[in-house]
């Protein structure tokens, strides 16, 4: 058993899992306001439901990389990865 304020890595990697969801979430949202586009318009672009498209925004299961390169085209945007050094 752990001791008060100690996490394990999986509780750990869930954490940073579902902070990582929520800021992909929140870009797509951002960027699809940003171009003046509804959930349901921006959902037909990309190939997906509208229903979907809101689960991702909200930070709900992690989208495939098919699914952030459809939409990086839809938002006409390139998707990109990059690795930067942890604090």
């Amino acid at each position: 058993m752990l001791g008060a304020g100690r996490e394990s890595a999986e509780v750990r990697a869930g954490r940073e899992e579902a902070r990582l969801a929520f800021e992909l979430g929140n870009a797509v949202r951002e960027r699809r306001l940003a171009l003046g586009l509804s959930q349901a318009e921006l959902a037909k672009r990309a190939g997906m439901t509208q229903p979907a498209l809101s689960r991702l925004e909200s930070g709900g299961p992690t989208p495939t990389i098919g699914t952030l390169e459809r939409l990086a085209h839809a938002l006409g945007a390139r998707l990109t990865v990059k690795f930067i050094d942890a604090a």
